[in-house]
């Protein structure tokens, strides 16, 4: 059952309500939680129905400011050269779920990583301490954070990525998830 404060989520999502900053954390939950995922689908089809019902009977054509706005929106939408690995966790800061290009950057599978910490298993010898602390701290406090760091392959390969988390919480600023975004950086000289 999707809470009240989701809903809404959803309803800003759907419509385009939210700023880039608030809707890639969403984008993020959409990918694990599929009863929200499938919420925003039916919003999206009932407001794409609305637009037709409203638009000139057959024959008339599409108004412009309709096309340049899809065409903007289209162009703004960033264009990834490789897929970012993506983690859920619990407020509790422990692995709900990872996406495949993370599985993939880091070798370790969602049944491997689920209920545990991160820092621990990707952290290794040459990992940055002070890094790795500023980013244990933003998790524990709810707070977002970029940091670039040394982490290492399940098989012991160093790899440098640029991680980026973001707490989501709800309307009263209880945590529901920490949700990250992280991209491996392959100009950067492995340790």
């Amino acid at each position: 059952m999707l809470t009240d404060f989701l809903q809404d989520q959803a309803a800003l999502y759907a419509s385009g309500g939210m700023t880039a900053q608030q809707r890639d954390p969403f984008e993020v939950v959409l990918e694990f939680y599929d009863e929200l995922r499938e919420f925003v689908a039916g919003l999206t089809e009932v407001g794409a129905s609305l637009t037709l019902a409203s638009m000139p009977i057959e024959g008339m054509p599409v108004p412009l400011a309709l096309k340049s706005r899809i065409s903007g929106l289209i162009a703004n939408r960033p264009q990834q050269a490789t897929p970012e690995g993506m983690v859920a966790s619990g407020p509790d800061g422990l692995v709900q779920w990872v996406n495949p290009a993370f599985t993939a950057m880091c070798g370790y599978t969602l049944d491997e990583l689920r209920g545990k910490n991160l820092g621990p298993i990707l952290q290794g010898a040459k990992t940055d301490r002070e890094t790795a602390e500023r980013m244990r701290s933003a998790v524990h406090q709810y707070r977002p954070c970029c940091e670039t760091i040394l982490n290492y392959h399940k098989n012991g390969t160093p790899y440098w990525v640029e991680v980026a988390i973001t707490p989501i919480v709800d309307d009263a600023g209880q945590p529901l998830w920490m949700v990250a975004r992280e991209r491996e950086l392959t100009d950067h000289v492995a340790a």
